[in-house]
């Protein structure tokens, strides 16, 4: 993972919303495959719509991981993103968009 791939901006927000499922509180972002570890531990420990939203994230995020493309690799990290916060995010939190596909400019959760 180059850092022209994941952007300091994205590590530190994927980094925040999975920090009770990482191994260590450093003020620095984890390496890649400690983001995906974290993703996948909150999947396991969730059901349904969040259950898939964390393992949308994490899938993103090992395909970014391993992506020999930065474009593709960053768009992939923003993608991850947009999942996390949408798993994170509480009854009518306002989403921005990340940089990835998956929400329009802002969503609303009901």
């Amino acid at each position: 993972m180059t850092e022209t791939s994941f952007s300091l901006e994205t590590a530190e927000a994927i980094t925040e919303a999975v920090r009770p499922w990482l191994d260590k509180d450093a003020g620095e972002p984890p390496p890649a495959a400690a983001i995906v570890a974290a993703l996948r531990a909150a999947e396991a420990e969730h059901g349904g719509r969040q259950r898939d939203l964390w393992g949308h994230a994490a899938g993103n995020a090992a395909c970014a991981m391993n992506s020999g493309d930065d474009l593709s690799a960053r768009w992939l990290w923003a993608t991850a993103l947009d999942y996390t916060l949408l798993a994170t995010a509480t009854e009518g939190t306002s989403i921005p968009r990340s940089g990835g596909a998956l929400c329009p400019v802002e969503v609303t959760l009901a």
